[in-house]
């Protein structure tokens, strides 16, 4: 998965503090950190992330003050991911602010993660084989989790392409659009994943770049259908909720 220390989220044309909390907002989104779960400490946090501590406060008090965590005091207080519908209002807030991006970044994902394919395909090794392979296999369980799943597979086969850049640009395209987690239980089929994610490892597996790359690109296109099937969906619940029809 795509973890705070494997990667220099800080170095870019925004302030560390506000590249640190896109940082953190993606492993959100990716089921890295999940709903109340607690932050890693301060100092552990900011040295992964290559900041100092006073820039990481500055970081998760913006953090806090969008909704995406909530902090207490005391001994076993601190920083903690807000619950589901916390993140749900989020991803609200966020979608009425920035639709018309949607389509724009989607693109950008398309292209990066295309050529990871592509690379994948081409210079994977054994062991990265075994690493995609094995990722791919944490959603055989009877009920497994899409959201990390989904994630761990999209950064073993980014690891296979060997290019430190675009798994930063991975890493950063990722944390822009996201499915809240209850949305995103119900609206990802698993057979559906499973058979998308089987074709782009076969590909990889076969070393066959070309099919490597549409498979990816037909994955992502099916991941806009799914994200704006639950944008329209949760845009009819808004106007049934603000008129006082019953959802």
């Amino acid at each position: 998965m795509l973890r705070f220390g494997d990667v220099d989220p800080v170095r870019g044309t925004s302030s560390a503090s506000d590249n640190a909390a896109e940082f953190i907002r993606a492993m959100i989104y990716s089921g890295e950190l999940g709903p109340g779960e607690k932050l890693p400490p301060g100092v552990q946090l900011a040295r992964g992330l290559g900041i100092s501590v006073v820039t990481l406060r500055v970081a998760l008090k913006s953090l806090e003050s969008t909704g995406y965590i909530v902090t207490s005091l005391g001994a076993h207080g601190g920083a903690r991911v807000d619950d589901v519908q916390g993140l749900t209002a989020c991803w609200t807030r966020w979608m009425s602010e920035n639709a018309d991006q949607i389509d724009d970044i989607f693109e950008l994902r398309t292209t990066i993660e295309t050529r990871i394919a592509w690379l994948a395909a081409e210079r994977r090794s054994a062991k990265d084989l075994k690493a995609i392979e094995k990722a791919n296999e944490l959603l055989a369980g009877p009920n497994p989790s899409v959201l990390p799943w989904n994630a761990a597979f999209h950064d073993a086969v980014a690891r296979a392409a060997h290019s430190n850049h675009l798994l930063q640009a991975a890493v950063a395209v990722q944390g822009k659009l996201f499915l809240p987690v209850d949305l995103a239980k119900y609206e990802h089929r698993v057979v559906e994943l499973r058979s998308a994610h089987a074709a782009i490892l076969d590909a990889i597996r076969e070393k066959d770049p070309e099919s490597a790359t549409e498979s990816m690109r037909a994955h992502l296109a099916d991941t806009l259908a799914v994200f704006k099937r639950s944008l329209g969906r949760n845009e009819r619940a808004g106007r049934r909720a603000s008129s006082g029809t019953d959802v």
